[in-house]
């Protein structure tokens, strides 16, 4: 019977002399224990990588309800996360706050990046959580450390430059869903590519527009849409952009979406209570 090459001696049929695979896992028991396989198993999961800082819980805000704190905590340990919450759950007051407790580490300046109607709801959360929110246009008017707000016209100008803070978040993200495989959406990679702590935040975006969500894991740099697309999905030659998961990917998929976004429509959805967000019928 033809044997299968080694992987030790690297031979065809058989093994050379004192191939310790020669007889099979009782000539090396260790390596072929189970603890290793889960291991080797472990060392193929595709998860994006923890970018963030080291948090005390105690740390983030006292005014902060308990299903945001978690997400705070969750998403300054990460360093790039997406917030997908649906409206009402308190958005605003957690990029805040997330910007926050990475500047405490690190220091710098952070920016966020939001519809200019929102101006107003950013400032009035500031003021709740003890920071000083300035809004900008021009980067010269950023000239100490803190967190500034922008909005998308201006970053899309060209006005002002995103590589010069040390974290940014996105409000209403779910705008990258329209510049999807744009000259814009890539121009807005490009800008954001080196700012080492990146943040989004949206209402739950639809979880059938697979497009969007490699579009919102492409800004974050968790992977390439590319890339995405050919682990992921069956491609269609005749529509670039219409996509079907490959069946035996489905759950694969999931948890890695998972593994960098976070999908809330209630605080019982993180466990906790959903008293005073309850809508009646």
């Amino acid at each position: 019977m033809m044997r299968d090459n080694c992987p030790h001696c690297k031979v065809h049929r058989g093994h050379k002399a004192g191939c310790p695979l020669e007889n099979g896992p009782a000539a090396d028991p260790e390596r072929y224990s189970l603890e290793n396989y889960r291991k080797f198993l472990r060392a193929k999961c595709n998860l994006p990588s923890d970018y963030g800082v080291p948090i005390d819980p105690s740390d983030i805000h006292p005014w902060l309800k308990p299903h945001q704190k978690a997400a705070v905590e969750w998403a300054v340990r990460g360093g790039r996360r997406a917030l997908f919450e649906s409206f009402g759950l308190g958005k605003t007051v957690q990029q805040l706050e997330i910007l926050r407790l990475i500047l405490k580490q690190t220091g710098g300046r952070a920016l966020i990046v939001a519809p200019l109607g929102v101006r107003q709801e950013f400032s009035r959360d500031a003021r709740k959580i003890d920071i000083d929110l300035r809004f900008i246009r021009r980067i010269e008017e950023a000239d100490v450390t803190g967190i500034y707000l922008t909005n998308y016209e201006t970053v899309r100008d060209g006005k002002l430059d995103p590589a010069q803070f040390q974290a940014a978040s996105l409000d209403e993200s779910s705008i990258l869903s329209s510049f999807g495989g744009t000259k814009t959406f890539r121009e807005f990679m490009r800008l954001f590519e080196n700012v080492p702590y990146r943040f989004e935040a949206t209402a739950t975006p639809d979880p059938n527009d697979y497009i969007e969500l490699l579009a919102h894991a492409a800004f974050l740099g968790i992977m390439d849409v590319s890339q995405a697309k050919t682990r992921f999905f069956k491609r269609d030659s005749v529509h670039a952009d219409k996509l079907t998961l490959h069946p035996h990917k489905e759950r694969e998929f999931w948890l890695w979406v998972s593994s960098w976004a976070l999908f809330v429509a209630t605080p019982s959805d993180l466990g906790y209570s959903d008293e005073g967000y309850a809508i009646p019928e």
